[in-house]
């Protein structure tokens, strides 16, 4: 038993001094593709006839991946971009971003693939039921290449939305100063892919298109005005964008953080309107989420009030008022066609000049300028502690053309 016991012990101490605490880090395996390409995105694109097409020349492109599947808003498939522009690779594989991660060189061997459009976008892929679909798993080993490490991704390129072409189609974009018209409702709706409208500060709108199945489907459409970045899609002629994330939003500014009221006039608003002069009314314009006036057609010339409810400034020391303003055309015969005002002693109805109104100094866009202007920040700490009530009066001159202007009043905010 001594003996047996001796044996065991001396087994133990060899096996202990034989563990190695030092684990050795695995080998980083970098992706090396031996080829090189000898064409662009652009060009294999150029050669897309407009009905399905094989591809069978020895054509290979390069590219950045700029999108993937990881927050389930692209649904198998990779967004590569290169100098020229970019392109949709559909895949039939899940979880293509552990491989396939934004910034990651790619190359396509795109002999054996086929070239088709769903809706006018270019994809590449492979024919499914006579149309562009998937390519089959089995065969994107032989055709997908990663090279090297993932690095930086492509940056965004500035548009606007009015300037949008052909060309920024599947590459990342960025829009500034715009605002999404449905704040408050979640991007999808559970019940299927849903559009959401994102304006900039002109009226412009394009779709934003995000799946149900989308890691931020339910998240709900931020207050305000920012940045927003997207992959550019479009389907049957209408350009539509695609957040890969909710970090495709930016430089975000929500008017809503520390307001009083904040009316961006996405309904009508229920505000008092009020004629002193003529048969047109301020109005709520549905199809640019804005409030309107102008003298177009009037009977006698205008002298119009739009009202904001009470607003209560109790226990507010500095507040600020904010405003956007957009105008058209000049009348000729008014050096001052609207005027924003505040009262202390209007009663919430009723004809507006039996009350005491004080003329608040706002910056106005330029006439017949068309372009939404900021107001810049108006004090109204001489108001703190009471109830007021803000009016933008809208007057012409007469109602033939000359004679009268257009106006827009938007985002209307007063902040702590």
């Amino acid at each position: 038993m001594k003996k047996l016991f001796f044996v065991t012990a001396l087994l133990a101490v060899v096996f202990t001094s034989c563990v190695n605490e030092d684990f050795d880090q695995p080998d980083v395996i970098i992706p090396e593709y031996a080829g090189t390409s000898n064409t662009t995105i652009a060009d294999l694109k150029a050669t897309y006839p407009g009905i399905l097409d094989s591809i069978e020349t020895s054509t290979i492109i390069e590219g950045i991946v700029v999108a993937n599947d990881e927050s389930g808003n692209f649904y198998k498939t990779l967004i590569i971009q290169d100098a020229t522009g970019g392109i949709e690779l559909k895949l039939d594989r899940y979880d293509m971003y552990t491989s396939f991660k934004v910034g990651q060189r790619v190359f396509i061997e795109c002999q054996g693939l086929f070239l088709g459009d769903y809706g006018g976008l270019v994809q590449i892929g492979y024919i499914y039921n006579s149309a562009i679909g998937r390519i089959p798993d089995i065969l994107i080993d032989k055709h997908v290449f990663r090279d090297s490490l993932p690095g930086a991704a492509p940056a965004a390129t500035l548009v606007t939305i009015p300037t949008l072409s052909p060309a920024n189609l599947s590459t990342l974009i960025q829009l500034d100063n715009v605002h999404f018209a449905d704040a408050g409702l979640p991007f999808s709706e559970t019940s299927g892919t849903t559009n959401r409208n994102l304006e900039d500060e002109t009226g412009n709108i394009i779709l934003v298109r995000t799946s149900n199945y989308a890691s931020f489907a339910a998240d709900l459409i931020p207050n305000g005005k920012g940045t927003v970045r997207g992959i550019l899609s479009i389907y049957n002629g209408d350009y539509q964008l695609y957040l890969r994330d909710l970090n495709d939003i930016t430089n975000w500014v929500d008017p809503t953080a520390g307001s009083i009221i904040y009316e961006p006039f996405n309904a009508d608003p229920g505000w008092t309107i009020f004629s002193a002069a003529s048969n047109k009314d301020w109005y709520y314009n549905a199809s640019y989420n804005d409030m309107a006036v102008t003298a177009s057609g009037a009977d006698v010339a205008c002298d119009d009030y739009l009202i904001s409810p009470a607003i209560s400034l109790a226990g507010v020391t500095n507040p600020l008022f904010s405003f956007m303003s957009w105008t058209n055309y000049t009348d000729g015969g008014l050096s001052n066609p609207l005027e924003v005002m505040i009262s202390t002693n209007y009663t919430g109805t009723g004809d507006p000049s039996l009350a005491t109104w004080t003329t608040l100094s706002a910056t106005l866009p330029a006439a017949n300028s068309a372009t939404y202007t900021s107001s810049g920040d108006i004090s109204l700490a001489a108001y703190s502690g009471q109830t007021v009530y803000i009016a933008f009066r809208y007057r012409s001159s007469g109602t033939a053309s000359g004679s009268y202007s257009a106006w827009k009043i938007d985002e209307f905010t007063v902040a702590q």
